[in-house]
């Protein structure tokens, strides 16, 4: 009985040890840095092909991260685009002209995570490329 008595002492504070390197270290989400959700049907296999080539692509040059394979739910009308880096904001940054430059993500909703925190927004629309002034007319230098 002692014998099992002295072996449980160590075996508890080990334990205990691991358990506190458990809590010092900063948590982590296990899945992606980014998300993007966005309507999808079956017509646009092409369209979406094009899509994950360019981003894959400048993912890569950027070398800020990867894409993953995109998951699309046939019966839903639903796509997700999973994008892994260690800087969701640099992926996103990467991302987002391609993703503004086609249809099929023009309303997507986006979903940044940052450790176990996470923004979700919708994807902002292109910039247009003159200010518009009161009464949707484009203002003078002088106003």
């Amino acid at each position: 009985m002692f014998r099992i008595s002295a072996l449980s002492i160590p075996l508890c504070v080990v334990s205990l040890a691991g358990g506190a390197l458990a809590v010092e270290q900063p948590e982590k989400h296990a899945g992606p840095a980014v998300m993007v959700h966005f309507d999808y049907y079956r017509t646009d296999d092409a369209t979406l092909r094009s899509l994950e080539q360019r981003l894959g692509k400048a993912i890569k040059k950027a070398q800020v991260g990867e894409l993953s394979e995109s998951e699309l739910h046939l019966d839903g009308n639903d796509g997700y685009l999973y994008m892994y880096g260690p800087d969701p904001d640099r992926l996103y940054d990467v991302a987002r002209p391609i993703l503004r430059a086609y249809r099929l993500t023009a309303n997507a909703e986006i979903t940044k995570w940052h450790g176990t925190a996470k923004e979700t927004f919708l994807l902002p629309p292109g910039k247009t490329p003159h200010p518009v002034g009161a009464g949707g007319r484009t203002p003078n230098r002088s106003e």
